[in-house]
């Protein structure tokens, strides 16, 4: 394995005196993620100049813009601890001082072939990874790391605890970074300004209540959960595919054909639901399942403009819901399998608009006992979050890897990086899964209109 140095280690806090001692109550939003689940984003960009160079002449711009985008996303550098007014309650708590701890390193490794699309082992991208390391008896909310690979690139990683926010909330702090990094302006650049204000949430049906049964059937489950895979022993490669434009055009087109002239498709038939709904039928099909086995698709929906009343854009937290789709393995292996799939993830979605986003949430709990054993398909990020346009000052990156799915099978989606209109999917399965799902994948692409 490539040598990788530590040259620094230095934490990073806002602006001194710049935030009052704050403490923000968790919604039962946050509280599912209290078992720790971390989302690790990889961001690689190239860089064709020294790692003296980078030390002197960027990293005093990168650590200073750091410091004041964490003036305005401050819980970042905080921690949680249970609340001292209300049993069976927590808060994110910052105090002045309240630090983030970024490390600097260098590596020999290859750049070009750990930012690349083949399967990439874990274990060429684990040093890349931070880690959230209790120090004085709390977990940090929030990690950095830089490596540099001398005259070819910068791997920044950035380990976030989804207690802090979901991705709307955290790449809105990357973006203001970034901008802020970019412009090297004395001020922060906010993307949105964020809000903390816990009021907003609701909670009538006490979910709150239900959320921490449903987190204690996660600590029960978290083995099977973390193993979504036929062979938990196998090493995990990392892969990425990309459908392009005309690829989702067809797909487009191919669900189009299925209804008669005239006919209207009952359901969105959105860039999104037919990406993912093409990888979901290619996945199961490359398993060799059952035909009367169930397959599942689970994701998380951005809650904030779907409740009543709307959320703010700039909410700082979690307010996701879970979206859940599922079809027999037979319908999905069938000549017209990938329509279905489409059509039953669209189905799911639109169901959640009609009905609301939070109807069945108090089920949870027990959806997630059933769904234990079954590998359902989930999904990471969105092409909503626009990864590839978070320039520091370095340009765009070349690849943005989201390397905690290596966790529980799921898959990352995101904009395409090379192709405009495109999608880019992130797997992390055993080789032979990989390479089965890739045979489905390219097959299926030779896409033939009725």
């Amino acid at each position: 394995m490539a040598t990788l140095r530590i040259l620094d280690q230095c934490s990073v806090s806002p602006p001194k005196g710049s935030v009052p001692e704050t403490a923000i109550p968790l919604t039962f939003f946050d509280i599912l993620w209290l078992l720790g689940q971390t989302v690790d984003r990889l961001f690689f960009y190239e860089f064709h100049l020294s790692t003296s160079h980078f030390i002197h002449h960027l990293l005093p711009t990168f650590k200073s813009s750091l410091s004041l985008a964490l003036k305005h996303f401050f819980p970042l550098s905080g921690h949680v601890r249970p609340s001292s007014s209300s049993p069976d309650h927590y808060e994110i708590y910052y105090t002045d001082g309240d630090s983030v701890l970024l490390t600097i390193t260098e590596s020999e490794a290859d750049f070009e072939e750990l930012s690349g699309d083949q399967p990439r082992s874990i274990e060429s991208l684990q040093a890349l990874i931070p880690s959230l390391t209790i120090s004085n008896g709390a977990t940090p909310l929030m990690a950095l790391q830089v490596t540099v690979f001398p005259y070819h690139g910068i791997c920044l990683s950035i380990s976030i605890s989804h207690i802090a926010g979901d991705g709307t909330s955290t790449m809105n702090f990357i973006k203001s970074w970034a901008s802020t990094c970019f412009s090297e302006a004395t001020s922060t650049v906010l993307a949105t300004p964020p809000l903390f204000n816990r009021s907003l949430i609701t909670d009538p049906n006490n979910l709150h209540a239900v959320n921490l049964q449903l987190i204690k059937t996660f600590a029960g489950l978290s083995e099977k959960m973390s193993s979504n895979f036929e062979s938990p022993n196998d090493v995990v490669f990392f892969s990425t595919f990309t459908l392009k434009k005309d690829h989702i055009e067809k797909l487009k087109s191919m669900v189009m054909a299925k209804y008669e002239k005239g006919d209207r498709v009952p359901f969105h038939c959105s860039t999104f639901v037919v990406g993912c709904g093409y990888v979901w039928a290619c996945l199961v099909r490359s398993r060799g399942w059952p035909e009367e086995r169930t397959a599942y698709m689970g994701f998380a929906v951005d809650a904030r403009a779907r409740l009543t009343p709307e959320i703010p854009a700039g909410y700082f937290g979690n307010c996701l819901s879970f979206c859940l789709a599922e079809l027999k393995v037979g319908d999905i292996v069938d000549e017209d399998g990938v329509v279905k799939a489409i059509e039953a993830l669209g189905k799911a979605i639109d169901g959640m608009r009609e009905d609301g986003v939070l109807k069945g949430a108090e089920e949870l709990p027990k959806l997630f006992v059933k769904l234990a054993d079954e590998r359902p398909l989930s999904i990471a990020g969105s092409p909503r979050f626009r990864v590839y346009d978070t320039d520091f000052g370095w340009g765009k990156p070349v690849k943005v890897e989201v390397t905690s799915i290596k966790e529980t099978g799921a898959m990352s989606i995101a904009e395409s990086g090379k192709e405009p209109g495109g999608l880019e999917f992130g797997l992390a399965f055993p080789k032979h899964e990989i390479d089965a799902f890739q045979a489905c994948f390219t097959a299926g692409l030779q896409i033939k209109i009725p």
